[in-house]
């Protein structure tokens, strides 16, 4: 089966059903705004309304969602297909997929101002990477999407 993707926008409550811990399936999130960033832990409640924009993530699915007024605009790249109110969006059925990846700040950065706290992960050496999946155009490599499939230590790679 091949990856897909769907859009829909949801109401913030609608959006709080797939965000509800423990989140099985995508036990990886990270959650921005103007002033923060942050990595919960699956078992950690999201307040979306706190977050101009995120995203939770796993092996199966990628569930990306931007805040737009009163509503939550989303894009969810999996093999399944997610039901109403999502509509298909995107064939990447004519693309290729590519394992890719790229690091973390690391925990103590001065240029952030914090420490960095990465709970969505067990604690672990080296740095931390993200791993992506691109999915490229096969008649000429282009980049039509990625998702975020998972997170790990450089030490476990």
């Amino acid at each position: 089966m091949t990856e897909q993707i769907w859009i829909a926008d949801l109401t913030a409550q609608h959006l709080l059903e797939w965000l509800k811990p423990p989140r099985a399936e995508t036990p990886f999130a990270i959650l921005e705004r103007v002033d923060s960033i942050d990595f919960p832990a699956r078992s950690e409640v999201i307040a979306p309304d706190q977050w101009l924009h995120g995203r939770i993530f796993g092996a199966a699915f990628e569930l990306r969602w931007e805040r737009r007024g009163e509503v939550y605009h989303t894009k969810l790249t999996g093999e399944r297909d997610p039901g109403m109110p999502f509509s298909p969006w995107r064939s990447l059925a004519d693309t290729e997929t590519f394992e890719t990846g790229s690091y973390l700040w690391g925990k103590d950065e001065v240029r952030i101002g914090r420490q960095l706290e990465y709970r969505a992960v067990p604690k672990g050496n080296g740095r931390l990477r993200l791993v992506q999946r691109e999915f490229r155009r096969r008649s000429d490599g282009s980049l039509v999407s990625d998702r975020l499939v998972g997170m790990a230590w450089e030490a476990e790679l």
